[in-house]
């Protein structure tokens, strides 16, 4: 899991770390022209080239991605200090990484991490302790599959056959939930309030197997007995209220389903685990306090 983490990298922190490369060469070889935009970097018989063209340049073509990366950083940054995240939890990290990609050595792995793009060793260092503020921030926890956990799964069947009913206001959902709850009929409030294609079908979804629904939703659904009805379930589609109708048990034993049923319960952990840290990213930028002074950037963190 761990690793998957590291390696959910964008080609913006690629080119993030290729330009402060290069940036701290310039700076460390002549740091009394970093900002001479005259200072010719090459001439040729058809002109010079200037700092300030490349800059100019650079700002032009990669500004908007570079700025919104430096302020990413120090906002982790500044998180990781405050949460108090040690070298030793990033070396913790890089032990568990050394053991999953085979390696017995630090340089063995920042070669291998270096071969596909991830950078040096401060910026892998950098990039784990990122993912561990995340990890914090979103509840994320290492909790391994258990016998329990695959046992529950088989006994929630193959597959499910659910209603829903889809809104885009938390509130509204929350009402909708308690008129439910007073004996409302469900197909009904679907067709008046769901806002998705099957509100003329009364918000019936059909059956489905998992791997087939978003995490959250499938993690409810599966787990509601047959005509219970769901407290609102967020997902990016906004708030479900869920009703499974029927259930399909499986047709063959808990021995022959057990590796398909722990795959299918890591997936689900791996894409809920990526939906609550891109969340808690949205939420930490958002709330942070950030005072954009040039206008040609204004728009970078607009929410």
């Amino acid at each position: 899991m761990k690793k998957s983490l590291l390696l959910m990298t964008s080609t913006v922190v690629l080119l993030l770390s290729a330009c402060n490369d290069n940036g701290q060469d310039t700076a460390e070889g002549n740091e009394e022209n970093v900002t001479n935009n005259d200072h010719i970097l090459v001439d040729t018989n058809a002109g010079s080239i200037t700092e300030g063209e490349l800059v100019h340049s650079l700002v032009d073509q990669y500004g908007d991605a570079i700025l919104e990366q430096l302020v990413v950083e120090k906002i982790f940054e500044s998180k990781a200090e405050s949460m108090d995240i040690s070298e030793d939890e990033i070396d913790e990290e890089l032990e568990e990484l050394k053991a999953m990609m085979g390696v017995s050595s630090d340089d063995e792995l920042y070669q291998m991490l270096e071969m596909q793009g991830m950078g040096g060793e401060e910026q892998i260092r950098s990039q784990i302790k990122t993912q561990i503020v995340l990890q914090h921030l979103a509840g994320i926890d290492d909790d391994e599959v258990t016998d329990e956990d695959v046992e529950r799964e088989y006994e929630a069947g193959e597959e499910v056959q659910a209603r829903h009913i889809l809104v885009n206001d938390e509130e509204e959902a929350n009402d909708l939930y308690e008129r439910l709850q007073d004996g409302e009929d469900f197909a009904e409030l679907a067709q008046e309030y769901s806002q998705d294609g099957s509100a003329e079908e009364g918000g019936d979804l059909g059956s489905f197997r998992r791997g087939e629904m978003v995490p959250s939703f499938e993690e409810t659904a599966f787990h509601l007995d047959e005509g219970e009805i769901s407290e609102p379930v967020e997902s990016q589609f906004g708030y479900h209220i869920i009703e499974v109708t029927d259930r399909i048990p499986f047709e063959s034993s808990l021995e022959e389903e057990q590796q398909q049923l722990i795959a299918a319960i890591n997936e689900r952990k791996n894409k809920s685990m990526e939906e609550r840290m891109i969340e808690a990213q949205r939420e930490l930028i958002e709330n942070a306090d950030i005072d954009v002074q040039d206008e040609r950037f204004e728009h970078l963190f607009d929410m």
